[in-house]
């Protein structure tokens, strides 16, 4: 499934790149086109809530993102960002002791994500809807599943395929403010081998994002993001020592640099 969605997304990428590639301000999205071609590096926090159905904790991370987005002159939008967390921390988790803090209960510590849509003017200049498709491939290492290995000597089927889908209101207020209201929904179906009897830590994530993008000078831009993020078990994750803390929910924040073009 993730292998025939990730050819569609590239084909009708190629063939809008190929269709058309530069500036035209003839383009009835040529407004918009200067905020939304742009590449970035942002860093941003996050602090989450864990459950294991009876108790709670919270945990706490840091991370880098790189992004680089591109509005065609056809209305195909798509943008591509790579993550890594720099700093995680939460208490041990009880149903995993042997690995204490080594990782975690969250296990998304990286990945690479695709989102492809079209645009559609709402208003001339003002307003643009954008509804597009999810495809990523995030990292699923987290004390569970390290746990339910049934071999920690090779992690390289440790992760997941991320796929869904979403919609984009972006709000343009002049050649300098621009603000946009981002939901999601995708479903992360891990690829991880487990101990027979132990279930995958599959999920579902529902992501609400309120963004910014300034044009300050040139081609410099300054983005920042606002997010939540719920998420959906489909199993809970239970172990010979009880039930594993798995993110409930989370928020977070992200600043970002980068240049148009």
């Amino acid at each position: 499934m993730g292998k025939v969605l990730a050819l569609g997304l590239c084909s009708l990428a190629t063939s809008a790149f190929a269709v058309s590639s530069g500036l035209s301000e003839s383009s009835q999205y040529f407004a918009f086109q200067q905020f939304d071609r742009q590449y970035s590096l942002g860093f941003g926090v996050t602090s989450g809530q864990l459950s294991n159905g009876t108790n709670s904790a919270t945990n706490n991370t840091q991370f880098v993102n790189v992004d680089v987005e591109r509005l065609f002159n056809v209305g195909v939008w798509m943008d591509v960002n790579a993550y890594l967390l720099t700093y995680y921390s939460q208490a041990a988790d009880p149903a995993v002791p042997t690995l204490g803090v080594t990782t975690g209960s969250q296990a998304q510590f990286g990945g690479l994500n695709a989102k492809v849509g079209y645009a559609f003017p709402l208003l001339k200049d003002t307003l643009m809807i954008t509804p597009y498709a999810v495809l990523g491939r995030n990292v699923n290492l987290s004390s569970y599943s390290l746990a339910a290995a049934p071999s920690t000597s090779n992690l390289t089927q440790d992760y997941f395929w991320t796929f869904g889908g979403g919609v984009r209101l972006e709000y343009r207020i002049n050649n300098i403010f621009d603000f946009y209201l981002d939901q999601s929904a995708v479903y992360n179906a891990s690829q991880a081998p487990t101990t027979q009897g132990l279930p995958a830590n599959n999920n579902y994530a529902y992501t609400t994002t309120l963004g910014s993008k300034f044009n300050l000078y040139r081609n410099f831009q300054l983005g920042g993001q606002l997010f939540y993020t719920g998420n959906y078990f489909t199993q809970s994750l239970t172990t010979s020592s009880g039930t594993a803390f798995v993110p409930q929910s989370t928020v977070g924040g992200m600043i970002s640099v980068g240049l148009t073009y």
